[in-house]
């Protein structure tokens, strides 16, 4: 019996290439979009842990400014300047005296106020924190006693915080208040006041100090991530900007998608209906995924304001009577660069493979199909022996 011989059919092998290719290649997209999926988990916890990082600074920051009243709430010039109270004028007179303040016009008081003894005795704060743009020290009353700047109010009293201060029975606690723009002026103020008590623990007053908000940008300056990734401080409740690397935006505009990303700070609330039938649930992340964000131009075009970005976030908890968050932010497509470059490259590889198949099929094909010999030549009619042609007959 014969052996039988087996060989190998290119043009099977070719088949069974052409039906596994589609198979390899959504496998190999699968595990890329895989992959990329944790990458931007791991890009965004990384966001996230230098949000919480620059957020831990700027209230430490924060914390050495109140460290600074607190020097000043204990100085007994300070002390004595506002334990000395004075009655507080009628209303009509506190008001022309307020007005008479504001606008400057009477030099005695203005002398009163910004050339006392305790002022002279502040000088030196004044040089070595040029952030400090004013202090004012305001006695039990209510009434400006001495400050290093004219501007503001004459009298506190019916001011919450300082009226709060007044109150309070435990520890003395910090105000710090909202950002704000004096008017004829490009300088963003930040206000800080601290009770002043005695030495026996009674309510003297307080000090009020109005610090250069762009101060606090030398805290998120040096947070930087890749060629797009810097840090931002908004006021969570709307997303007003506060500090950050766009000056032109400060107190002016909310973050561009700010509304997407309030959801994500919140924590995912449910509605009213969902919580009264499963309860109170909240989804908490520290990042968030923010999409392209697009403006009307003046041709009434869609133009790109921010690109996709990925954004970490954490909200100043130790500073009272603040709603500020911390958002480190990158481009997305700086963020997943390497997936989207290993993706373009398999394009490239499958392209490629696919080419070189087909061009190797047509090859093979061919090559398959040619005959051995030049039909031409008749060699099997030519050199066939005369005893095996078969005879005419």
């Amino acid at each position: 019996m014969a052996k039988q011989r087996y060989y190998l059919d290119s043009r099977v092998l070719t088949a069974f290439f052409f039906a596994a290719m589609p198979f390899v290649a959504f496998g190999s997209f699968i595990l890329v979009s895989r992959a990329a999926a944790q990458l931007r988990e791991s890009a965004g916890a990384s966001l996230e842990q230098r949000a919480v990082q620059t957020k831990l600074a700027l209230e430490q920051h924060l914390g050495d400014q109140v460290v600074h009243l607190r020097v000043l709430a204990l100085d007994p010039e300070v002390q004595k300047a506002l334990a000395d109270t004075r009655p507080l004028p009628p209303e009509d007179e506190a008001r022309a005296m307020e007005q008479a303040w504001a606008s400057g016009k009477d030099p005695k008081l203005n002398a009163s106020i910004l050339d006392g003894p305790l002022v002279a005795h502040l000088e030196p704060l004044k040089t070595a924190r040029p952030a400090v743009k004013g202090l004012q020290f305001i006695d039990s009353t209510g009434r400006l006693r001495a400050a290093t700047t004219r501007g503001g109010r004459l009298f506190f009293g019916e001011v919450e915080w300082f009226r709060a201060f007044g109150t309070q029975l435990s520890e003395a606690e910090v105000y710090v208040g909202e950002m704000f723009r004096p008017t004829g002026t490009t300088l963003n103020l930040l206000e800080i006041a601290f009770p002043v008590r005695s030495s026996e623990d009674v309510w003297l007053g307080a000090v009020r100090m109005l610090m250069d908000a762009g101060d606090l940008y030398t805290v998120l300056a040096p947070v930087r991530i890749g060629r797009t990734g810097h840090a931002s401080l908004l006021r969570s409740t709307d997303g007003l900007i506060l500090a950050s690397d766009e000056s032109e935006r400060i107190l002016k505009v909310p973050l561009p998608g700010f509304d997407s990303l309030r959801n994500a700070v919140e924590g995912f609330p449910m509605a009213q209906s969902g919580q009264e039938i499963f309860g109170r649930a909240r989804l908490h992340r520290g990042y968030w995924s923010m999409p392209e964000v697009k403006a009307k131009d003046e041709a009434g075009r869609d133009v790109v304001v921010e690109p996709a970005r990925l954004i970490g976030f954490s909200p100043i908890d130790q500073v009272p009577n603040v709603n500020w968050l911390v958002t480190v932010e990158q481009d997305l497509s700086e963020a997943l660069a390497p997936i989207n470059s290993v993706t373009r490259y398999l394009w490239f590889h499958f392209i490629g493979v696919f080419a070189t198949v087909i061009l190797l099929a047509l090859y093979f094909s061919f090559k398959l199909e040619r005959p051995v010999m030049d039909e031409g030549l008749h060699l099997h009619e030519e050199h066939v022996p005369a005893g095996m042609k078969k005879s005419d007959e």
